[in-house]
């Protein structure tokens, strides 16, 4: 990164900023570094300039890392938010991560750090495209920020004692995303067919990324009442498909619960931006998948080539003016090539271009879709995961194969 960013450090140790002072200000001398020994004073500064990075650790007094994050998402939404935190901030942790675009455990290195800032700093920079904030521009407020997702993501944001009497409210006023939550987990086997489950105890099981995920895909749908489960709309059922099936590799892996809900978010919302294309450009998405068919090549270089945008950035644009976390950005960002991601190994972004290309070989046209696209082998080696990529692909086709087939461009 060669441009003149800025970044604050928040830590009421000032032993901490000093260090950090030496050390940042010698490896990234392009930054404009300010060092705050409270997060008042660091709101004080924001106030005066925002900043495009705000780095808080946790435990502070007066106000903590968390609650401080919860303003900044609130009143610079904008800047990227790092939280450093140890083992024993869980609980503190889970009440602030709506609000925080990256975590890092301490003690981390450096090193962690300025890649955490240099991986939200290109990512803003992708999502800065003139072509794609023009369409941007052009959607109307209430698709840009949906006035029922934005109420979801202010009380997911701002969990707090009140937060189940508002959850129920919410779930109270819109029982179709209820009943899309509970489609969701008995496709990954989380809950029997017939069991009725709440609102509050499915974001508690898919978690908050997941359950923000559905909401958008829930409102593209129309925020109907009710949802006739058998006669989900292609539309639905293919990020459903998706977001199962990313969610399944990572549960074989082993992975803990926040980090399937990242990728099954990821997932879920990787084609939202097809969406966007179809109610804006309806002529040009219309003519990019012609090209795709009668050209034989790959929807983003149809895209690109009528369009001058793909939907991956579209996508991923939205998330992040939505607040998803970084990774989540980038592995939507980058689903159909993941070798141009700036993280050259990252596992959840292979879960969820996985889930891409296993579905578009299951899906109509199956064989002939594949065709239009080279394996990422290239990404698969830098992940070490060619010896695992066979038993994801045969866990896909077992797993959801009998299902009714889905088109997945």
């Amino acid at each position: 990164m060669t441009e003149r960013i800025s970044i604050i450090f928040v830590d009421d140790d000032p032993n901490v900023l000093n260090g950090l002072r030496r050390r940042m200000i010698t490896k990234r001398p392009n930054w404009t570094i300010a060092f705050c020994g409270s997060a008042k004073d660091a709101l004080d500064k924001l106030d005066q300039q925002p900043a495009d990075v705000v780095i808080s650790d946790m435990r502070m007094p007066v106000m903590d890392g968390a609650e401080f994050l919860r303003i900044v998402a609130k009143r610079f939404p904008q800047t990227s938010r790092i939280l450093l935190s140890g083992y024993a901030d869980e609980a503190a942790i889970q009440n602030s991560a709506a609000a925080t675009h990256h975590f890092l455990a301490k003690p981390c290195t450096d090193t962690d750090i300025i890649h955490a800032v240099e991986r939200g700093l290109i990512l803003q920079a992708y999502l800065r495209d003139p072509q794609l904030l023009d369409l941007l521009h052009r959607m109307p407020d209430d698709q840009i920020w949906p006035p029922v997702f934005h109420r979801l993501h202010l009380i997911l944001q701002f969990r707090g004692p009140h937060s189940h009497t508002e959850l129920a409210d919410f779930a109270n006023d819109q029982p179709g995303l209820t009943a899309l939550a509970r489609e969701l987990a008995r496709r990954e086997g989380l809950i029997a067919q017939n069991a009725s489950i709440d609102f509050i105890d499915l974001v508690d099981m898919l978690g908050f990324e997941s359950t923000k995920a559905l909401c958008i895909l829930w409102i593209e749908m129309g925020a109907p009442n009710g949802l006739a489960i058998n006669q989900i709309d292609v539309k639905l059922h293919r990020p459903l498909i998706l977001g199962q099936i990313a969610a399944d590799i990572a549960r074989q892996q082993n992975h803990p619960s926040e980090f399937i809900d990242y990728v099954r978010a990821a997932a879920l919302l990787c084609h939202i931006g097809e969406n966007i294309f179809a109610r804006i450009q309806p002529d040009l998405y219309a003519s990019s998948r012609e090209t795709a068919d009668r050209d034989t090549c790959d929807i983003v270089s149809a895209e690109i080539a009528e369009i001058g945008i793909a939907h991956p950035a579209v996508s991923a644009c939205l998330c992040a003016l939505w607040g998803f976390r970084h990774e989540i950005v980038e592995n939507i960002a980058f689903h159909h090539r993941p070798e141009s991601a700036p993280t050259h190994h990252s596992e959840s972004l292979l879960m969820v271009y996985a889930a891409q290309h296993f579905a578009r070989k299951i899906g109509t046209d199956g064989a002939v879709r594949a065709m239009k696209y080279d394996l990422a082998t290239g990404f698969i080696h830098k992940c070490q995961a060619e010896a695992i990529w066979p038993q994801w692909e045969q866990m896909c086709l077992e797993r959801h194969l009998p299902q009714e087939r889905i088109a997945a461009r």
